[in-house]
C-alpha cells in the first residue's frame, strides 16, 4: 500500500468536503419530496454515512489509522444493511425491530439495580413513564410471528457482487475491532515518537470510505420515491474517477453546476412527474 503525501491528504480532504455539501443538497431535496418511511430511512442512512466518513478522515488525519478502519467497518455495515432493506423491502419491519430493541434496552436499565444507582429519581421516573406509554405498542409488535433480524454482512456482499468490500473492508477492519496481539505496535510508536519522525499514514481507508459512501448514496437515491437529475449521478461517477486518479477533480465543477441549478430548480421530482433533464 502506498503512503499518503500531504498533497494526497489535501485532495482527499477536498473530495470529502465536496461530498458533504453534495449530500446536504440531496437531503434537502429528498426532504421536500419524500413520501414515507422508506425515504426517511434512506435519508438517515445517507446522512449517517456522511458523518461516519467525516469522522474516519478526522481520525486518520490524527495518525490513528486503526481506529479509522474500525469506523470504516461500521460504514460498510451500513451500506450492506441499506442494500438488504431495499432488496427485501423490509423498511417497516426494520423500524419495528429498532423500536423493540430500544424498548428492551431501556427496560433492561430499569431491571438493573447497579445501573439504577447511576440515575436520579427524576430520570428513573421519566424512563418508567416512557416505557409505560410504549408498552402496548411493544407487546403488539412482539406478538408478530415473523420478526425481522439483521442480515449477515458476508451474504449481503455476495448478493451485491461486492465480495471484495466484505473481505478487504468489513472483515479486514474486524481485526481492529477485536483485539489482536500486535495491534498496539503502531500506537506505541506514535506515542513515543516525535511528530517529525512519523511516516505518512496510508490513505487506503479514506479512499475506500469515499467509495463506500458513494455506493451507499447511489443505492439510496435509486431506491427513493424520486427521480433525480442526471447531473446528480454524474457527480458520483466523477468521485469514483477521482479515487483512481487524484488529479481528476472534475467533481468540483459538477458541484458548482449543481449549485447553479438549485434552489431555483429542484434536483429531483416525484417519479410520477415529468422527466428531469
Amino acid at each position: 500500500m502506498n503512503k499518503s503525501s500531504s498533497g494526497d491528504s489535501e485532495s482527499l480532504s477536498q473530495a470529502i468536503e465536496t461530498l458533504r455539501i453534495y449530500c446536504g443538497l440531496l437531503l434537502l431535496n429528498l426532504e421536500k419530496y419524500k413520501k414515507g418511511l422508506d425515504d426517511n430511512i434512506i435519508g438517515d442512512f445517507i446522512a449517517r454515512g456522511m458523518t461516519c466518513t467525516d469522522s474516519i478522515f478526522v481520525v486518520w488525519q490524527q495518525g490513528r489509522e486503526q481506529d479509522a478502519w474500525i469506523l470504516h467497518r461500521s460504514l460498510v455495515d451500513r451500506l450492506f444493511l441499506l442494500h438488504y432493506l431495499i432488496e427485501s423491502n423490509s423498511f417497516a419491519a426494520f423500524e419495528e425491530y429498532s423500536f423493540m430493541k430500544t424498548y428492551e434496552t431501556r427496560r433492561g436499565l430499569l431491571n438493573d439495580k447497579e445501573m439504577l444507582n447511576k440515575f436520579s429519581a427524576d430520570q428513573i421516573k421519566g424512563l418508567k413513564e416512557l416505557l409505560k406509554s410504549q408498552e402496548a405498542c411493544y407487546l403488539q409488535l412482539k406478538s408478530k410471528p415473523n420478526q425481522w433480524c439483521r442480515p449477515k454482512a458476508k451474504e449481503v456482499a455476495k448478493n451485491m457482487g461486492l465480495g471484495f468490500l466484505y473481505r478487504f473492508g468489513y472483515d479486514y477492519a474486524s481485526m481492529y475491532v477485536h483485539p489482536m496481539a500486535l495491534d498496539g505496535e503502531v500506537d506505541f510508536i506514535r506515542l513515543v515518537s516525535s511528530s517529525n519522525n512519523r511516516s505518512h499514514t496510508d490513505s487506503t481507508v479514506i479512499k475506500n470510505s469515499i467509495l463506500v459512501q458513494s455506493i451507499l448514496i447511489q443505492e439510496g437515491i435509486n431506491a427513493s420515491s424520486m427521480k433525480w437529475r442526471a447531473i446528480i449521478y454524474d457527480f458520483l461517477d466523477q468521485i469514483l474517477k477521482f479515487l483512481g486518479d487524484a488529479n481528476n477533480l472534475e467533481f468540483n465543477a459538477t458541484l458548482y453546476k449543481i449549485g447553479r441549478i438549485w434552489p431555483d430548480n429542484d434536483l429531483c421530482k416525484s417519479r410520477d412527474s415529468s422527466i428531469l433533464k
